[in-house]
């Protein structure tokens, strides 16, 4: 039960930095990189949330190393992250048009 609020908690907290990676991309006062990828004419994707989301998951792997909890810390996080990327692209997260 509790790894499985660990993946939830942890789901959300990924969702947001997907989320504020791709939001502060698009407000030009921000000063945030700005990575994008062109996918036809006017449409792209800001890579900004999905690089900014593996930061936080090898922050939390590194965290789980040096507790000794790599095992579970990998599960969990790794869990995580695949749910929050396949949620964040399912809610269109990432994507804009010029």
């Amino acid at each position: 039960m509790k790894r499985a609020v660990a993946i939830i908690v942890e789901t959300i907290l990924f969702l947001v930095v997907f989320f504020a990676g791709w939001f502060l991309a698009g407000i030009p006062a921000a000063h945030t990189p700005n990575w994008q990828v062109n996918l036809s004419g006017n449409r792209y994707f800001v890579l900004d949330g999905i690089v900014f989301m593996f930061i936080l998951y090898v922050l939390f792997l590194l965290v789980g190393m040096a507790r000794h909890r790599l095992r579970s810390a990998v599960l969990t996080s790794t869990v995580a992250v695949v749910l929050a990327l396949v949620l964040g692209l399912a809610m269109k997260f990432g994507f804009a048009t010029r």
